[in-house]
């Protein structure tokens, strides 16, 4: 019985710790009217990176992770062997975020104090990388191996395979000239530099501004100017008026709650960089 409660205590002071962590402190939060100029109507493309399947060394089938793809709102899986389909598409994989950037550890806390909890209570469960704190904002790889595939489906399924993550593709699937990581939320965005929607960003622009859309509350936007954290912001929308000469990344995180400047159980949600403005 005493085991039974030590265990239980562990397990407790376990849950709480990873759904408390980690915490973010600021003695100031700027804020900023979401009224963005001008309203661009523009479809997101989602992108995922590293799925495999048996068509490049995997064992999961091809038309799983199709169906999947399609229930997800995907448009394409890049980095195949062949063009399987329109949504299963040959290519290069770009170096990112992978499972094995988590860590061993992560992933277990994950799966004990996340997944089987929210799974025996039918809840909607969080994303594993979520737990990520990237230093660069690389895309994100779905790459988690299928162990196991018969007639009745693969073991992981497709559908945990690619989680609720993907990539936005910028600034349209017809060029998609780079792409943003986004985990657990929608996420969508814009950048004017007078006269043009969406520049090109490998070369610095004479001005900027950003748009920025995320999915639900509870969102903290943290804004870096040449490395260092300048701007913070606890809101969903964001108009962002780039015009000092510099180099600029946006990361974005969730939060469960906040308490006298602490803001507790942060998760990685998106990123955005780099976006450059030349000074005069």
């Amino acid at each position: 019985m005493k085991v039974i409660r030590w265990l239980l205590s562990f397990y407790i002071f376990g849950y709480l710790f990873y759904h408390l962590t980690p915490v973010f402190y600021t003695v100031h939060v700027n804020y900023a009217l979401p009224k963005p100029a001008p309203l661009p109507y523009q479809k997101t493309c989602k992108v995922v990176f590293g799925v495999k399947t048996a068509l490049d060394g995997g064992v999961g089938r091809p038309g799983s992770l199709e169906r999947a793809l399609e229930e997800k709102g995907i448009a394409f899986s890049l980095g195949h062997s062949i063009d399987y389909s329109p949504r299963i598409k040959r290519g290069y994989v770009p170096e990112g975020y992978g499972y094995r950037n988590l860590g061993g550890l992560t992933l277990f806390s994950y799966l004990i104090f996340e997944y089987f909890p929210k799974l025996i209570t039918f809840s909607e469960r969080e994303d594993p990388y979520g737990l990520l704190n990237p230093r660069d904002c690389k895309p994100i790889l779905s790459d988690l191996p299928v162990l196991l595939s018969t007639p009745l489906g693969e073991f992981p399924s497709y559908s945990f395979v690619l989680g609720k993550r993907w990539n936005l593709a910028y600034p349209d699937c017809d060029s998609m000239l780079s792409f943003y990581p986004v985990v657990g939320r929608e996420l969508s965005f814009s950048i004017y530099s007078p006269p043009r929607l969406n520049p090109p960003l490998d070369a610095p622009l004479p001005k900027a501004q950003l748009n920025l859309k995320v999915e639900g509350k509870k969102v903290l936007l943290l804004v870096y100017r040449d490395g260092r954290l300048s701007e913070i912001y606890d809101q969903p929308l964001l108009t962002l008026n780039l015009e000092e000469g510099g180099s600029y990344q946006l990361k974005v995180y969730s939060y469960k709650f906040k308490a006298f400047g602490f803001y507790f159980g942060l998760r990685f949600v998106g990123c955005l960089s780099e976006i450059r403005v030349r000074s005069f």
